[in-house]
């Protein structure tokens, strides 16, 4: 997801960088680099340069990446995951990163090999002021994606936990 959601923004005109795991990072740039995606060497660099960042890890990985990354968080930036379940991504975001950073997350309900136009997005503010949240929004919007904004990330995990239960 992190790939796609790096491409439709680079193609939108915005400045992305991204990073991966030393093993998969030569990869990454030449898969990136033709979209003007600049690959940095970790995610110490994306935290100090960027002003809105995405953690598209495994949520049983996101605590582990968050304890790395959080705390170099760039002050006032706008911080996501992309994690399907948000419980864990927000406890992991409410331990590591600074108090002056944005939380605004989301989920988009298709998989990476699916363009996000007029597939749903869910968008949860969490601890936003609101012209961050607002930045946010215009940001995800170039992805013309269906936004379906919700304002609590226990109503979302509960919606996510019952739509499971049904369908498996």
């Amino acid at each position: 997801m992190g790939k796609l959601y790096a491409r439709c923004f680079a193609k939108a005109g915005y400045n992305v960088l991204g990073t991966d795991l030393p093993q998969f990072r030569d990869k990454l740039t030449a898969e990136l680099s033709p979209f003007g995606i600049k690959v940095v060497a970790d995610g110490y660099a994306v935290s100090r340069q960027c002003d809105i960042i995405f953690y598209s890890v495994e949520a049983e990985k996101i605590e582990q990446v968050l304890a790395l990354y959080g705390p170099s968080t760039k002050y006032g930036a706008i911080v996501a995951g992309q994690t399907s379940i948000k419980h864990p991504e927000i406890a992991a975001f409410e331990k590591h990163l600074p108090q002056d950073v944005n939380i605004i997350t989301c989920h988009s309900l298709h998989g990476p090999a699916f363009e996000p136009v007029g597939q749903k997005l869910i968008v949860i503010p969490h601890r936003t002021s609101a012209e961050a949240y607002q930045r946010m929004t215009d940001l995800l919007a170039v992805l013309g994606s269906d936004m379906v904004e919700m304002a609590d990330f226990h109503e979302h995990d509960k919606i996510v936990a019952d739509t499971q239960a049904v369908t498996h």
